[in-house]
């Protein structure tokens, strides 16, 4: 089977631009996917953190910071982005019981997902996109035009629209540019 690979004609922001998005963890990819975000015209990206240096540097980049379970109730769109050992038990006690239908689960690893270890429920959207490389890069890529190769699958399609989400986040993030391989 051969991998489709989508560009910048493929994806529309516009899928995601009015959205609120909740990036949860702002660490290796959370800090560059939000800026990169914030820079394709996504305006309403709000940070779900623990308060250590990671608050400081999202409210230093100027992105509203909550709590983990205050970020994922005000979000429509929630980037899972902290480490997947400790992803199940956070989403568990902290974002699942915030989740509400329609909301759009965003995942950068399909670890959890793929050995059942997060189990979202059924009337959300499940995508992956997925940056092939490290945060900084990321960030680099976009700002000098380049962009970056991305995974994109959809796992769950609850709303019908989830391969537009993705494609619009992949856009927005910048990975467009390089080529966002559906696997």
């Amino acid at each position: 089977m051969k991998s489709k690979i989508y560009y910048d004609q493929d994806g529309d922001i516009s899928y995601v631009a009015d959205k609120t998005i909740a990036i949860i963890g702002y660490g290796n990819q959370g800090r560059s996917q939000a800026l990169n975000m914030r820079d394709s015209g996504v305006n309403n990206i709000i940070i779900g953190s623990v308060r250590d240096e990671s608050w400081t540097m999202a409210n230093t980049d100027g992105f509203p910071v909550y709590s983990i379970p205050e970020a994922s109730a005000k979000a429509d769109i929630l980037f899972i982005l902290i480490p997947d050992e400790v992803a199940p038990v956070i989403f568990k006690a902290e974002i699942e019981p915030n989740l509400t239908a329609g909301n759009v689960l965003n995942f950068s690893s399909g670890y959890n997902i793929t050995f059942g270890f997060i189990k979202p429920q059924d009337n959300v959207d499940v995508i992956m996109v997925a940056p092939r490389m490290i945060g900084k890069g990321v960030r680099e890529t976009y700002e000098n035009g380049t962009g970056f190769p991305t995974f994109v699958v959809v796992e769950q399609d609850a709303s019908g629209n989830a391969k537009n989400i993705a494609l619009g986040l992949a856009k927005a993030l910048g990975s467009t540019k390089a080529g966002a391989i559906e696997v």
